[in-house]
């Protein structure tokens, strides 16, 4: 019996009242070498653990908990609806007789399929994030023009979401057999690598500049995660993973006086190779909070100082 339908559905997600602020302990600790004249290394070492973090349960954590109501009720007083009152269903009427029976069958009241799941932010529970973070800058004058160089990559050692409240319930009930382990229980325990939070980001930039004209190219990697609510009918496959994503734009200006204004003149192109957003089975088909899909785009910008 399929009590899920979260891609049949529709979501609200609206604002609350009994939010209350979160609070966070940080702690940091960097190093910065200079090895050599025009070359700074730098490394920092970051953790943060927050409580009361905002977020919302979400509509697969607010379904599978629909179900777990249903389970524990039993078939005792259907007339009361004893499921997750955030999960709107379909009038039961709807059911024929032998959709009403495999319920029944299965010891759970006879329930239409979700039609609306209104989801409100909450203070959920404690988040901790450590990682670390390293820079190389170089910089050095010659004949041809100045060149700057700048390598930075941020790795996350730590993603964890502590549950508790009715995320703890879910996750005692699925290992107590209570709900099918196949049930996605989303957003806690370690979410690091998954979902859009991948492990390492890398970016680096070469810089020139001689006199009035200037250019520049960078870069930009995110590295791969996988997406939880896939599930793959390759036996050899487990989690469907969203592949990594490299990013290279580049730009050229001018720098000029009108009318004793300082003024600067610059052309770019993003993503000159025209790198298209990995595909996953998310709203517009890939992760926006973590990619952008745009491909190959031109702008032409001004500047001027007065």
């Amino acid at each position: 019996i399929d009590l899920d339908c979260r891609y049949s559905m529709q979501r609200t997600a609206g604002g609350s009242s009994d939010l209350v602020p979160e609070q966070s302990t940080n702690t940091s600790i960097g190093i910065v070498i200079d090895p050599i004249e025009n070359l700074t290394l730098t490394f920092d070492y970051w953790s943060i653990d927050k409580d009361d973090t905002i977020g919302l349960f979400g509509e697969a954590n607010h379904t599978a908990l629909d179900l777990l109501n249903l389970i524990e009720a039993g078939t005792a007083n259907c007339a009361s609806d004893p499921g997750n009152p955030a999960v709107i269903r379909n009038d039961p009427s709807s059911l024929g007789p032998l959709e009403e029976q495999l319920f029944l069958n299965a010891g759970i009241c006879p329930s239409a399929a979700v039609s609306q799941v209104n989801d409100v932010y909450k203070n959920l529970d404690t988040r901790k994030v450590e990682g670390y973070d390293i820079g190389v800058y170089y910089d050095i004058e010659t004949g041809i023009g100045n060149f700057d160089f700048k390598f930075e990559a941020s790795i996350l050692d730590t993603y964890d979401q502590k549950a508790s409240g009715p995320a703890l319930e879910l996750l005692e009930a699925q290992e107590a057999g209570i709900l099918p382990p196949t049930l996605p229980i989303v957003g806690f325990a370690s979410l690091l690598g998954f979902d859009g939070i991948a492990k390492d980001k890398y970016s680096a930039r070469l810089s020139w500049r001689k006199g009035a004209w200037g250019a520049r190219v960078s870069g930009l990697k995110l590295g791969n995660f996988k997406q939880t609510s896939i599930q793959l009918n390759d036996a050899n496959e487990t989690e469907y993973v969203v592949k990594s994503m490299s990013t290279y734009n580049t730009s050229v200006d001018y720098r000029f006086d009108i009318a004793k204004v300082d003024t600067r003149l610059r052309f770019g192109i993003n993503n000159f190779t025209d790198e298209r957003a990995p595909l996953a089975d998310v709203r517009f088909s890939y992760y926006s909070d973590a990619h952008n899909d745009l491909g190959r785009n031109f702008y032409v910008d001004a500047l001027l100082r007065f």
